[in-house]
């Protein structure tokens, strides 16, 4: 007659098959955790980013000697943080180029802090030309 069912070394074989798979799952789920929190912080700097350079194009040339103050009329620059989202941060600058009635103007958007007084931070460029009316 023979025996049906599972011996206890089949037994413990699975199980510990079974504890293996569950501990590579159980340190996978929160590295997805870390990688979503990621992605959300650098889509909403980016979006950000997006909103003050879309605004400095609509204002245009003139505009940006009045909101990003310069000394001499040359180099402008200002910072700021974003009342909404706290941890965000803002830098414009602005400089004139070697063509007349163009400046050039870089958009910093600072979100997470790497170590002591180091933030990560996107970057955007655009060209701003003066429109004679």
């Amino acid at each position: 007659m023979k025996k049906v069912g599972f011996t206890l070394i089949e037994v413990m074989v699975v199980a510990g098959i079974l504890s293996v798979a569950l501990l590579v799952i159980a340190r996978i789920f929160p590295l997805g955790l870390k990688t979503k929190h990621l992605i959300e912080e650098y889509s909403i700097a980016t979006l950000l980013g997006q909103e003050i350079l879309e605004k400095i194009k609509e204002r245009g040339y003139d505009a940006l000697s009045t909101t990003y103050p310069s000394r001499d009329g040359n180099y402008g620059s200002a910072k700021g943080e974003f009342e909404e989202l706290k941890g965000y941060f803002w830098e414009v600058e602005w400089w004139n180029t070697e063509i007349p009635s163009l400046r050039k103007v870089r958009v910093r958007v600072f979100y997470r802090e790497k170590e002591e007084n180091s933030r990560e931070y996107l970057e955007w460029f655009t060209y701003i030309v003066k429109q004679n009316k």
